[in-house]
C-alpha cells in the first residue's frame, strides 16, 4: 500500500532558480514589513512626545491663566505703576498684583517658564521640555480707558532631544474683577 502511494506522488524536487526567486520575494516582503514597523514606531514616538509637550504646557498655561484672571488693580503702586493692572518688562516678563496682594511675575529663563512670588522663583515647566518663546500682549490696562484688561500670551515649546516640531499655544484672558470705568 505504501509502495502504491509513493508511486502516485510526483517526487520531483525544486530547482535552484525557484528557490532563489522564493527567497528574493520573501526578503522583499520582510524588508518592507520591517521598514513599515520602524516608521510606525517613530511616528508613535513623535505623537507621544507631542502629547507630553501639550500636557505639560497645558498645565503651565492653566496656572498662568488662573493667576492672570485673578489679578488686581495696583492702586497704590506696591508692585507696578499705580493704577495699572499689569506691567510688561524686559524679557518679556509679565508682572501684576495677585489675588493675595503679592507681586507675581511670569517670565522665560533658560528654556523654562518660571513664576516669581514673594521673591522666590520656581519652574512651571519640566526640565525635559524646552520653551522656545513666551510672549505677552496687554490691552485695556489702566484707568484711562473703558476697556476691561486682557492679557494674550503665547508659548512655543518642544520636547528636549526630540525631532518633533514645536508646538504653539495661545490664549487670551480677561481680568475677572470689573476694572473699566462705569
Amino acid at each position: 500500500m505504501l509502495k502504491n502511494f509513493l508511486k502516485n506522488i510526483n517526487c520531483q524536487g525544486m530547482t535552484l532558480l525557484e528557490i532563489l526567486v522564493a527567497l528574493s520575494v520573501f526578503s522583499i516582503v520582510i524588508t518592507g514589513a520591517i521598514n513599515l514597523f520602524s516608521s510606525l514606531i517613530k511616528y508613535q514616538k513623535n505623537l507621544l512626545d507631542r502629547a507630553y509637550v501639550l500636557s505639560s504646557v497645558s498645565y503651565s498655561t492653566e496656572y498662568m491663566s488662573k493667576a492672570i484672571r485673578m489679578a488686581q488693580n495696583d492702586a497704590t503702586g506696591k508692585c507696578i505703576t499705580a493704577g495699572n493692572n499689569f506691567a510688561l518688562t524686559a524679557g518679556p516678563n509679565l508682572e501684576f498684583l495677585n489675588s493675595n496682594n503679592d507681586c507675581q511675575e511670569f517670565f522665560l529663563e533658560n528654556g523654562a517658564i518660571k513664576v516669581r512670588k514673594l521673591s522666590i522663583a520656581q519652574n512651571l515647566t519640566p526640565s525635559n521640555i524646552i520653551i522656545e518663546g513666551l510672549n505677552f500682549f496687554v490691552s485695556g490696562d489702566g484707568q484711562s480707558n473703558t476697556l476691561q484688561p486682557k492679557v494674550t500670551f503665547s508659548v512655543k515649546a518642544k520636547a528636549k532631544n526630540s525631532a518633533t516640531p514645536s508646538l504653539v499655544i495661545q490664549t487670551t484672558i480677561s481680568q475677572r474683577m470689573l476694572d473699566s470705568a462705569y
